[in-house]
């Protein structure tokens, strides 16, 4: 009989479920992270500064006329391509959510009033000519 969310019976279940299902998952699932974090601590850490070989442009030099061909191959490398300095577009102060536009409907209905009014005016109208 007691279905809602709030019933006793319902909050019960949860409870028991909590204790005999979810919580040994979500144990192991603890368990399981904790050991693969251990795993990756026990791994030697690589030395950044071993691993990483930087070529000037001295060590590369051999003769006059492959330098200039390395200097222009190094700058082109190390050149970043910039699109523009400026924004494409300019700042606004406060940016706000444009929200959609809801297109009016094509039947309008009179206001209550407007009926009223002229149900007044037929009825007057009708009732002055039968005098």
């Amino acid at each position: 009989m007691a279905k809602s969310s709030r019933s006793s019976t319902k909050k019960e279940n949860n409870r028991r479920k909590a204790a005999t299902i979810f919580g040994p998952a979500e144990l192991a699932r603890n368990e399981r992270l904790s050991a693969k974090l251990l795993e990756l601590a026990k791994q030697p850490q690589p030395e950044p500064g071993r691993d990483v070989a930087i070529d000037t442009p001295a060590e590369n030099h051999d003769g006059d006329d492959i330098e200039g061909a390395n200097e222009e191959s190094n700058a082109d490398e190390t050149v970043m391509d910039l699109d523009s300095k400026e924004p494409s577009r300019a700042r606004g102060g406060k940016k706000r959510v444009e929200k959609r536009r809801n297109k009016k409907s094509s039947i309008v209905f009179t206001k209550y009033s407007e009926r009223l009014a002229a149900k007044k005016k037929k009825k007057n109208g009708s009732s002055q000519r039968a005098a």
